[in-house]
């Protein structure tokens, strides 16, 4: 592969859905969500280093109550988009072969793969 290729690009003329759209490219909707999941991760990170330094500022259960309730929502976005991302990643699985063992899934392990 050329340095300046995308990664995906010999599935370039893949499309997929994502978060309710049909028919985004996959480079677009790989982008996509990896753009929330960073944005996501700075966001927790913010918010948690706020609630990290509340007793220090003299902050009321109430005002640091804030940002353990911003942690939350952050943090249940954030499955929204792993599971996306697990969405995502099925649609450009290629085809099961017949011939696979059915348990193959199931009895998956990456080490015997030569993966890990």
């Amino acid at each position: 592969m050329a340095e300046n290729e995308s990664i995906c690009s010999n599935m370039s003329h893949v499309t997929v859905s994502a978060f309710g759209q049909n028919d985004v490219p996959i480079d677009e909707a790989v982008d996509d969500i990896f753009k929330k999941i960073q944005s996501s991760i700075n966001d927790l990170h913010c918010q948690i280093r706020q609630l990290c330094m509340s007793e220090d500022r003299g902050d009321t259960y109430e005002e640091a109550y804030q940002f353990q309730h911003a942690i939350k929502e952050h943090v249940d976005e954030s499955i929204i988009v792993f599971k996306e991302l697990v969405k995502v990643m099925k649609q450009i699985l290629p085809k099961r072969p017949k011939d696979l063992p059915k348990d193959f899934e199931k009895n998956y392990n990456p080490k015997l793969a030569g993966i890990e």
